[in-house]
């Protein structure tokens, strides 16, 4: 659902260089926004950008062209044919009507239209060129040469990928036909016509210096601007040189080469390490490089914290003033200082991205910006940033403050209040859970207050807030108002029952195998197998037989408590808001996706949940606040009728006692 003057359209492509990735696409009178499908970069073009709209019909679906009034003009594919109308009605603007050409001739008419190079047959466009995307442009005598950067940032499994295209520019051609200047004019008169063609530049010439506008010359080929030699990378792991161009950067291993387009460069973090003099700088890349089947999203260079480097960039002072001019003016000819920050300074001046650095948060010795946890199989650290929380190392993850949905602090096991770590999850807008283990009990103050004051939102707050050394948490998520289905939350996340095996009984002497075989940080001794069975029977050898009167009088095993069985009489829980949108819209989605499991649809649902306005949500919180209303009258009723039962029980038995 949609609020009123706005439409969500799914499945929608967007085109770039790197091929067509998938989102959705929010449209309304304020702009269009396209979000990329499980996270990643979001492209916003508010209204007052857009210079002009069109519609292509296209073997897969139409496709809406934006023309931007900054920025290069973008393509969003896999459209029905009916939706131009709902567009148009949307956007309250004419669309339009710019069909493509089916031929396969290879002369038309070339027109520069906004920062795209069109080419049209018969007067239908045939295809066209993001001129931002040319890496590099060359002129010939009568033709004009385009080359495509190649990097190894994909949006998917590409077999083929644009290198180079030509365009033949006869002399005769009248659209890129140069003005005659007063000089030319003026050697015509003298001369006469064949002199003042000689003034006059040729076609090509035109063509070309108009597409030079867009590209920066010498970004694929020619001298780097700047090398750093044998940075030691952690992901992807190995020594590499970079090497970085005007518009690219280029990574040269002894086995692999990766080389990378600024524009596929989200942000640039600075992390030092903790209680180690080395400082990460992460490259967070969107889409990301590619190695066989394996997906690096950010690039971990680790650089020695008290290394000292001095870069002079080798650029001309032309080359520099158009650099800052379209990249923030951050960029100088002369860097020196730590040489973790000269790296980032050099690639945040030519690419242009913004530079983060750790804020506010420290760990409980002060002296850290990150806490020592686990993900998965993975030792390493998490940092709380001011927008995000970036974790190092395998796999490195960028978890931003916008697409958290909420936070919950867990202890490793129930009723375990002294242990020495605890856990924390985090759950993501998009169903995606991370659960960060291991973390130092120490930090849980300093973790709760940062989260807190970023307004994120703790499921278990009042247990949180308690501290470490409160009752143990035995509840995966409470269900409030408004707030996450307790069960779905746990199919979602895959959690494991904390309750013990009923059928597991671990003796006396195990225990005490275990508890001796820890080390002091609380893990396991790796102790040789020949070892443990003479440990074993000297303890089996010296130790006396248990008799029958010792094991009488030995402390009874602690029971486990029964369970409490509900009362049938008891009015049923109210229903939350989106239990409610699940009633509604379960059928639909299962439906559109068969085959799906349970897990999938309710993932599924809770995505179209958080992707809800207000406006759309209140309908379904009216219903819940109705259903509130009912069970709380109906729940006084039930501890009415129980407080007159107790106490119609009490009086019979105070009638009994009597006539005894």
């Amino acid at each position: 659902m949609a609020a009123a003057g706005e439409q969500l359209f799914g499945n929608i492509l967007l085109g770039s260089r790197s091929g067509a990735a998938q989102g959705s696409l929010k449209a309304s009178a304020a702009g269009l926004v396209w979000k990329r499908s499980g996270g990643g970069r979001t492209v916003e073009v508010p209204a007052d950008d857009i210079a002009g709209l069109s519609w292509s019909k296209a073997s897969r679906g139409s496709v809406l062209h934006v023309k931007r009034a900054e920025g290069h003009p973008l393509s969003f594919m896999g459209f029905r044919e009916k939706d131009v109308e709902a567009l148009r009605s949307i956007t309250s603007r004419q669309i339009a009507d710019d069909p493509l050409a089916t031929s396969g001739h290879n002369w038309g008419k070339l027109a520069v239209d906004g920062s795209s190079l069109v080419f049209r047959i018969g007067g239908r466009a045939g295809f066209a060129v993001p001129l931002p995307d040319v890496s590099q442009a060359q002129q010939g005598r009568e033709e004009v040469m385009l080359e495509f950067p190649l990097d190894d940032t994909v949006a998917g499994d590409r077999e083929d990928t644009l290198v180079e295209m030509s365009f033949y520019v006869p002399r005769d051609n009248e659209d890129f036909a140069a003005p005659r200047s007063a000089a030319a004019e003026g050697k015509q008169a003298e001369d006469g016509e064949a002199a003042a063609a000689a003034v006059v530049d040729p076609p090509a010439k035109v063509l070309f210096d108009i597409v030079s506008q867009f590209t920066d010359a010498g970004a694929a080929t020619g001298d780097a601007v700047a090398t750093f030699d044998q940075v030691g990378v952690l992901v992807p792991r190995g020594r590499f040189d970079i090497e970085m161009y005007m518009s690219s950067l280029k990574l040269v291993g002894q086995a692999q080469d990766y080389r990378i387009q600024y524009d596929s460069i989200v942000r640039v973090f600075l992390l030092p390490k903790t209680n180690v003099p080395q400082t990460l700088v992460v490259i967070s890349l969107d889409p990301p490089i590619r190695k066989g089947q394996t997906f690096y999203n950010h690039i971990l260079c680790q650089f020695p914290s008290d290394e000292e480097a001095e870069v002079e960039l080798d650029i001309s002072d032309e080359a520099l003033a158009a650099k800052n001019d379209k990249c923030g003016g951050r960029l100088a000819k002369r860097f020196h200082g730590p040489a973790y920050e000269v790296f980032a300074k050099v690639l945040r001046g030519l690419s242009g991205t913004k530079l983060t650095k750790p804020g506010t948060f420290r760990d409980a010795e002060g002296n850290g910006h990150a806490v020592r946890c686990s993900f998965k199989a993975d030792d390493g650290f998490l940092y709380p940033l001011e927008r995000a929380f970036f974790y190092v190392q395998k796999p490195p993850l960028l978890l931003v403050f916008d697409d958290v949905d909420s936070v919950e602090f867990m202890r490793q096991a129930a009723g375990a209040t002294s242990a020495k770590t605890f856990d924390l999850a985090v759950r993501m807008r998009n169903g995606q859970d991370y659960l960060f283990r291991g973390i130092p009990r120490s930090e849980w103050t300093n973790l709760f207050e940062f989260i807190q004051a970023k307004q994120l939102r703790i499921e278990n707050f009042k247990e949180a807030q308690r501290g470490p050394g409160a009752a143990a948490i035995t509840s995966y998520a409470e269900v409030e108002d408004g707030g996450v289905d307790a069960g779905l939350a746990g199919i979602s996340a895959g959690r494991d029952s904390d309750e013990e095996d009923e059928d597991f009984q671990a003796d006396e002497e195990e225990s005490e195998s275990e508890s001796e075989s820890e080390d002091e940080e609380g893990g396991p001794k790796i102790v040789d197998e020949e070892d443990v069975k003479v440990t074993k029977k000297q303890k089996t050898e010296g130790k006396p037989k248990k008799t029958a009167a010792a094991a009488e009088g030995a402390a009874p095993k602690k029971q486990k408590k029964p369970k409490k069985e509900k009362d049938p009489n008891a009015p049923k829980r109210a229903t939350t808001a989106y239990f409610y949108y699940q009633q509604d819209h379960r059928q639909r989605v299962k439906e559109a996706n068969p085959g799906a499991g349970i897990g999938d649809i309710a993932k599924g649902l809770g995505a179209e949940w958080k992707a809800l306005t207000a406006e759309e949500k209140a309908p379904y919180e009216e219903r819940a606040r109705a259903d509130k209303a009912r069970y709380e009258q109906e729940q006084a009723a039930y501890k009415a009728s129980k407080a007159e039962g107790a106490a119609a029980a009490a009086d019979d038995a105070e009638e009994e006692g009597g006539d005894e």
